[in-house]
């Protein structure tokens, strides 16, 4: 069963003593979202005792020390923290002895701050509140001798602070202003809108794109559209950022706008309601009654998305013969999202686990429901490019023998990231858990390798290509033996196995044409499934 407390979608729910915690999302690109409460200044710093500052540092620090997958101590994320500032004055250095905060300024010495010896319970409000203090005396230190920071506003001190506290972690790691953040919850889960993209700037807005099924496609809009007036408001020379605001609404509230279409040139009033608009990401066709699903990415709707799509086919003159699930390019997304497109493949058994020193971020998912396709055969195109959620998804259908991977080696980012909401509304992203697949291993760094690999070369045809396949099933079997073996930090190893298929961001609809070829024959199709898993077999019956 999936862990208690994962809430619909890709959520957790996680109480760890800290006050300000709501929320936990698991994503993408794998990642997770924690928000926190409080609002954001829009001053520059006047005192080291700013409290909404003080706040966003004694959080910042506070979530990196305790939820990040390797530990770090506070004192280092303090270092880390004030040294961002030199991302505004390259003139600040700092360092540390075992008892003191040395602050430097155009190489001299400007400050030494005691570090205290904390007692008690690490997470103690009081204990909190030690490391933000400090950070912002650091701070006020550095304006003093600094006309740069002096001259900075909250904000971008802020964002230099943060992205200090992270710099030193993976490369997953990263910092987002609130306006970048809000785009990347309205991909995720949607936004309340009309369902269009416009720009603006110069003359009147223009509509650069209209969501499939949205209020917009509904009421007759089209790329290229004007949009003349907004509830009244002339639009003129407009923002597309102000347009947008006056798009956006409440849920079943109405907007009037004006448009002049971009193929009469007619200026037309059009009332429409506002409704959630997420993002599609799934794009299908049917070929020789085969549905051929690419995925993009992985938001709140996807897998509800497929599933849907998946109906549809087996209602198809002639039944479902089979599904070609496009994974190349997808990056990731919603964590949950991939656990439940892996479990529309599946009837029962083993999806996947997280580990981490965070009991939070542990988590084991089962499938579910039942195998929507009811036993179809299943193909997964993977490439250079598949990674996160995407990499879940091909690996515990391929662990399970229930789909044959075409393609080249995936990216290998097996690892899961919390996605912390910020009092100033912005987003701290680090890593937080690994994945394994459901016979234990970890694709972390190594990636997945296809049963089948492509490298199309002149006069190569697709039919070949699944010959060859089917002629060294036990080399590749042996492969994939080694590659579940393979401990993930051997970095000599890895490379070598994955020189066996080189990961590839070249995918064309060749790979299609190959996946239609296998798919033709059931038996070579089962073949190739089970390549690999007799040795893994065992793992299942113990789960």
């Amino acid at each position: 069963m999936v862990a208690p407390g994962i809430f619909q979608n890709t959520s957790d729910t996680i109480d760890n003593g800290m006050r300000c915690f709501q929320r936990i999302c698991a994503v993408v690109g794998l990642s997770v979202v924690l928000s926190a409460c409080a609002s954001s200044p829009n001053v520059g710093v006047s005192s080291p005792d700013d409290p909404q500052t003080q706040e966003l540092i004694s959080q910042t620090i506070e979530l990196v020390a305790t939820r990040y997958i390797d530990p770090i101590s506070r004192e280092q994320i303090l270092v880390n923290t004030l040294d961002g500032l030199s991302a505004i004055d390259d003139d600040i250095r700092v360092d540390i002895t075992p008892n003191d905060l040395i602050l430097q300024y155009e190489k001299k010495t400007v400050d030494r701050i005691a570090l205290p010896v904390v007692s008690g319970e690490a997470n103690d409000q009081d204990n909190l509140q030690i490391w933000s203090e400090i950070t912002l005396r650091g701070l006020a230190s550095y304006r003093a001798h600094s006309a740069k920071l002096r001259n900075t506003a909250t904000k971008d001190i802020e964002s230099a602070l943060i992205s200090g506290a992270i710099r030193n972690l993976d490369r997953y790691s990263r910092y987002e202003g609130p306006e970048r953040a809000e785009n990347a919850r309205n991909r995720r889960d949607g936004y309340i809108g009309i369902g269009v993209r416009v720009v603006g700037g110069t003359g009147y807005p223009v509509v650069k794109l209209v969501h499939a099924d949205s209020p917009a496609a509904r009421a007759g809009l089209n790329p290229g559209d004007q949009i003349v007036t907004v509830n009244g408001l002339d639009m003129y020379g407009k923002a597309s950022r102000y347009t947008a605001d006056l798009l956006h609404g409440e849920e079943g509230s109405s907007v009037l706008i004006e448009v002049n279409a971009a193929n009469t040139g007619a200026i037309t009033p059009i009332e429409i309601l506002r409704e959630r608009v997420i993002d599609r990401t799934v794009f299908t066709e049917i070929r020789d009654n085969v549905l051929i699903a690419r995925i993009s990415s992985f938001n709140s709707a996807t897998a509800s998305t497929l599933a849907d799509n998946i109906m549809k086919a087996k209602l198809y003159n002639g039944g479902l013969h089979g599904v070609i699930l496009d994974l190349r390019g997808n990056r990731g997304g919603l964590l949950q999202q991939g656990v439940a497109v892996a479990d529309l493949f599946l009837s029962d058994g083993p999806i996947g686990k997280t580990f981490s020193r965070v009991m939070a971020a542990r988590h084991e998912f089962q499938a579910e429901t039942k195998d929507l396709t009811e036993g179809a055969p299943l193909v997964i195109l993977i490439d250079g490019r598949t990674a996160s959620s995407a990499e879940l998804v091909a690996a515990a259908l391929q662990d399970r023998h229930r789909a044959v991977l075409i393609g080249s080696t995936s990216f290998g980012k097996g690892s899961v990231q919390a996605i912390n909401d910020l009092p100033n509304h912005g987003t701290l992203t680090f890593t937080w858990s690994r994945i394994t697949a459901p016979s234990g291993y970890t694709f972390d760094r190594i990636g997945l390798f296809p049963a089948i690999c492509t490298q199309p070369e002149d006069g190569t045809t697709p039919i070949h290509y699944v010959t060859d396949a089917l002629s060294q099933r036990d080399k590749i079997a042996s492969v994939m033996t080694k590659w579940r073996n393979l401990d993930y930090q051997d970095e000599k190893s890895r490379r070598e196995l994955r020189d066996v298929c080189p990961a590839s961001s070249n995918g064309t609809a060749f790979d299609v044409d190959v996946a239609l070829e296998l798919l033709k024959n059931h038996r070579e199709y089962k073949n190739l499934a089970y390549a690999g898993q007799e040795e893994i077999a065992d793992t299942f019956a113990s789960q």
